[in-house]
This record gives structure tokens, C-alpha cells and sequence, in this order.
């Protein structure tokens, strides 16, 4: 398997917080990137063939441990695989995937920062005549021959939850939110407001639209904080949003551990590795855990059994898991894939 990267371990390792094996895993090759034209192997076999995959953004602990699972399965079957980083830009992304579609790979993986906006993209794919899969956030328009995702709006139902047990089912929580583009963000807001309005009738819920992202979530929490001190807890849409979250509590003076008077209860999603660590350490209560090793190998698979002829459901998703205290050091949890031996 040839893999090469248009970011460098360097400029990857300082946008993320992550474990060093991780960061290192993903810097197999790097340097100048492009797309071979379409080649590979004889008819029927998946053994050289060209794959490009544009990622949503590596500076998401989550997408690069989707990477990995993406990563050993295209090794299993000799792909050449070249990924480019996303950064979490829509318009950048897009002209990633235009760029990608004039070199002419044998197939196209992308994670849509902007489902709409990824259209123009996969259209022109679709005029190429090459093959489109999708993860994570399928878009409205053009067409694609595989889609894997994670159940978001179960996960934001089992959020609610959790939440609502542990705050005693009464009080205000707030909401960080991924982006207005995002397919993935406004399931988890209906999983989560739906279940709300449905169970806790007793729950107000204040949702902030913060992209995504940690510093959004750090002003806006520290400014939801100020206007309202009473607030009894957070559901964030990721686990990266929660570093604002838990920089904001501690400004104010009310990061308080787990079981503690006066505790902020805190709930993410997607139970990445420094998600774990804060629930070890009493700083977040739980996390609804995704399986990003497994969804990366699952959209892999088709793109394989594509190549190779075979059938294969185009549809495939992974199912939400919460982590407390109880499980926190599951071996078999993504986020903990970095402590394995």
C-alpha cells in the first residue's frame, strides 16, 4: 500500500492533541501529493487501484483514528491511498475535491465538512465517471454507490439521558453544536432536543451554535455562565468542544470533580482519548461513543468489494455506546487504542 499525505508530522502533531503513537501513525509518507491516473491491478482485483480521500479534518482526534481504520484495510488489499486533509474547511474541501477528480483516481472517498456545498464536487466526480462514497454527512444531490455513518441521532437521544439522570431531571443545560452544514450535528441536536422535550419536560435546553469547535465553545459557554451561574450541566456535540467547555468552568471557578458540590455535569460524544482522561480524572462525567476504526474499515470494504465485483450494502452504520467511569478502560474502545500493548 503507497500512502501519501498533504500535511507533514510536524504541522499535524501541533494541531492536535493527541497521543504521539496516533499522530505519528498517520505521517506514513510525506511531501508533494497527487493522484495517479487510473490504473491498478488486473480486472476484478482491488490490488493497486487508486483511492482519494478527502477527510473532514485531521485536527479531530476522532477523524484520525478513522483514518487508521481506513488505513488497514487499504493495506489488506494493496490499494494506493491518498488522503488529504479537509481542516474542517467546506470551501477548501471543495476545491480538494475538484482537484482530486482531475487526476483521475479509480475511486473517491470523502467525509463532507457541508453536505451542499460538497455537491459541486461530486457532480463533477459523477461527469468523470468516478465512483463517489461517503461518510458521515451525505449530500442532497449527485450520486454516490456507498454511505457509512454513525447513528447521531441515537447518540444524541442517549446523550440526553445521561445528562438528564445525572443533573436529577430538573434545571437548565446547555447544547454546543456542530456546524449548520453538518448532517451529522442536526441529528444530534433532534436525538437530543426530541428526547428532551419527550422525557424531561422539567429540562430547558439552551443551544449554542458552536461550529464544532473548542474556542467557540469556551466564549459562549463562559458568556451562557455569566448571564445564567445556575446552569446544571452540558451535552456537547463533541468530545473536542468539551476542552472549551472545561477551559470556561475553570475561569469562572466552577470545574468542579465528579461528585462534588457544585459539579457541572458534563456529557460528549464521539469518546475520543483525551475524553477518557477527563473522565478518569473527574472532569467529565461521560462520553457517547462512536467507532471510528470500524467505519473507516466498513466504507474501505465497499469500496473493495466494488473494485473487486462482489456486492455490498450501501448503507452501512455504527451504533452509539456510552462511556462513564464504570467502562472508561475498556481496551476494546477506540480511545483507548493508544494504550494497548
Amino acid at each position: 500500500m503507497e500512502i501519501i499525505h498533504a500535511v507533514t508530522e510536524e504541522s499535524l502533531a501541533r494541531r492536535m492533541f493527541l497521543p504521539a503513537g496516533l499522530a505519528l501513525a498517520i505521517t506514513i509518507f510525506s511531501g508533494a501529493f497527487g493522484f495517479a491516473t487510473r490504473a491498478g491491478g488486473a480486472e476484478g482485483s482491488a490490488k493497486g487501484k487508486t483511492v482519494g480521500y478527502i477527510t473532514f479534518g485531521l485536527q479531530f482526534e476522532y477523524q484520525v483514528a478513522m483514518v487508521e481504520g481506513i488505513k488497514k484495510k487499504a493495506a489488506e488489499a494493496g490499494l494506493v491511498l491518498r488522503i488529504v486533509d479537509g481542516k474542517g474547511d467546506p470551501n477548501l474541501q471543495v476545491t480538494e475535491v475538484l482537484d482530486a477528480v482531475t487526476k483521475q483516481p479509480d475511486a473517491l472517498l470523502v467525509n463532507p465538512v457541508d453536505a451542499k456545498l460538497i455537491v459541486a464536487g461530486v457532480k463533477r466526480a459523477n461527469e468523470a465517471k468516478i465512483p463517489v462514497f461517503i461518510m458521515e454527512n451525505p449530500p442532497p444531490e449527485g450520486k454516490f454507490l456507498g454511505f457509512v455513518d454513525f447513528d447521531n441521532e441515537a447518540g444524541g437521544a442517549m446523550g440526553a439521558d445521561e445528562l438528564a439522570k445525572l443533573i436529577g431531571e430538573k434545571g437548565v443545560v446547555l447544547e454546543t453544536r456542530g456546524s449548520v452544514g453538518s448532517d451529522q450535528a442536526q441529528l444530534r441536536h433532534k436525538g437530543f432536543v426530541d428526547r428532551m422535550k419527550e422525557k424531561y419536560p422539567n429540562i430547558e435546553v439552551r443551544s449554542l451554535n458552536t461550529e464544532w469547535i473548542a474556542d467557540n465553545a469556551y466564549k459562549m459557554v463562559l458568556d451562557a455562565f455569566t448571564q445564567n451561574p445556575n446552569i446544571k450541566g452540558v451535552f456537547s456535540h463533541n468530545d473536542e468542544m468539551v476542552r472549551g467547555v472545561v477551559s470556561a468552568l475553570r475561569q469562572i471557578g466552577k470545574l468542579v470533580p465528579v461528585g462534588k458540590e457544585g459539579h457541572v455535569v458534563i456529557v460528549g460524544l464521539d469518546g475520543t482519548p483525551l475524553a477518557l482522561d477527563r473522565i478518569r480524572d473527574g472532569s467529565q462525567d461521560a462520553s457517547v461513543g462512536q467507532d471510528p476504526y470500524a467505519m473507516g474499515g466498513i466504507i474501505l470494504g465497499d469500496i473493495i468489494a466494488h473494485f473487486e465485483g462482489k456486492p455490498f450494502d450501501p448503507k452501512g452504520r455504527t451504533e452509539p455506546v456510552l462511556i462513564t467511569k464504570e467502562n472508561v478502560n475498556d481496551p476494546n474502545l477506540w480511545g483507548n487504542a493508544g494504550k494497548k500493548k
